[in-house]
């Protein structure tokens, strides 16, 4: 007869397999919520501050742009984490033994929505309380933080190189930024 670990008798290797199993199942939640929101509402921010130049519209699409995001990628990853679960079963292919752990389809959908979210309020913060000039500066600042930030600590998980993936994902959302900023410029309303 076997027993379950519980939380009080657990060893370090318990604890250890633990922490790599949220960290595996979890990693692509994370990154897909708040890497995205981040991107998409820091480019709106950029393309309605050059485009449009008033702040309560930066805040207005902005706002409304991240909470979509975050509902949708939130029910993205709940159907495409059931459609795999679902495909894996069909296939006689079980989730653990071909991609490692993940998180069900609604663990997928708050984890990915929640993260989404607040990676799409970081970008808007400075809109709240700062003048549209000083605002689009501490969003960049803030911005370029997060996305360094969150790609140095997924390096952390994966083992790859701090730096490298911090800039990687600064580079990446950079280049939606710009292409938004851009579209602003060239479709000016003001």
């Amino acid at each position: 007869m076997t027993t379950a670990t519980t939380l009080t008798d657990a060893t370090p290797a318990d604890d250890a397999r633990r922490r790599a199993l949220v960290e595996r199942a979890t990693v692509r939640e994370v990154l897909m919520g708040a890497q995205d929101n981040l991107t998409n509402v820091l480019a709106v921010v950029l393309g309605v501050t050059i485009g449009a130049g008033r702040v309560e519209l930066v805040a207005l699409a902005g706002t409304a742009a991240a909470v979509a995001e975050a509902i949708s990628m939130g029910g993205v990853l709940y159907t495409s984490t059931r459609a795999e679960r679902d495909l894996d079963a069909r296939t006689g292919d079980g989730p653990v033994e071909a991609t490692g752990p993940r998180l069900g389809p609604a663990g997928a959908a708050v984890v990915t929505g929640m993260a989404a979210l607040i990676g799409g309020l970081l970008p808007l913060a400075p809109f709240m309380v700062l003048p549209l000039g000083r605002a689009v500066m501490v969003s960049l600042l803030i911005s370029v933080t997060a996305l360094f930030a969150l790609g140095s600590a997924t390096a952390s998980v994966t083992h790859r190189t701090w730096w490298r993936d911090g800039i990687r994902m600064v580079l990446i959302a950079g280049s939606a930024a710009l292409a938004a900023a851009a579209i602003g410029a060239l479709l000016r309303v003001d």
